[in-house]
């Protein structure tokens, strides 16, 4: 029947934005996931080589290594403060974003049940505030302008869409049953 057929396209074109909405987020989780392990790998050579310039070092206030090798950069500023600095939880940031985009990229393979929205519209809202928390570390205590933090910013932002349409469409759609 006639109603049959639109609910079928419908289906079929609600599925069709979720493949193209799908491959944009694991685009931007693995693009994540390459900033933070040339993060990674700008800190460990910033840390190892004194005279290390890496690409991402501009100018004396545009230095990704001066902010990679500043004691932000490990445990957020924050758990080295409590938990002491040789804790196996005081790890780089880029670690930790590391484990982000991968369980993000995870998350997206899967089947995306209502838990597996929920769960990563809260990582992607704990993103951002992170990113305001560093980004605000960056301008007013460093006084840095980190491209590569700058960039994991940008990408968690865009992470972040998609994850705030599916929660509010689940959110509808609990409303409509």
């Amino acid at each position: 029947s006639k109603g049959t057929v639109c609910f079928k396209l419908s289906y079929y074109n609600e599925y069709k934005s979720y493949l193209r909405m799908g491959v944009g987020v694991k685009v931007l989780s693995v693009l994540g996931l390459i900033i933070s392990v040339y993060a990674l790998w700008v800190e460990i050579n910033a840390q190892k080589y004194s005279n290390y310039i890496a690409l991402c070092d501009l100018h004396q206030y545009v230095s990704c290594s001066r902010v990679l090798t500043s004691r932000y950069s490990k445990g957020f500023g924050v758990l080295g403060g409590i938990l002491g600095n040789d804790h196996p939880l005081n790890l780089p940031n880029c670690v930790y974003g590391i484990f982000y985009y991968l369980i993000y990229l995870t998350l997206d393979t899967l089947y995306q049940k209502e838990t597996i929205i929920k769960l990563k519209f809260s990582l992607s809202i704990s993103s951002l505030l992170m990113c305001m928390y560093l980004g605000y570390i960056l301008a007013f205590v460093l006084h840095d302008l980190c491209l590569v933090c700058f960039a994991t910013y940008l990408v968690n932002i865009a992470l972040s869409v998609p994850a705030v349409i599916n929660y509010k469409n689940l959110l509808q759609k609990t409303k409509a049953d």
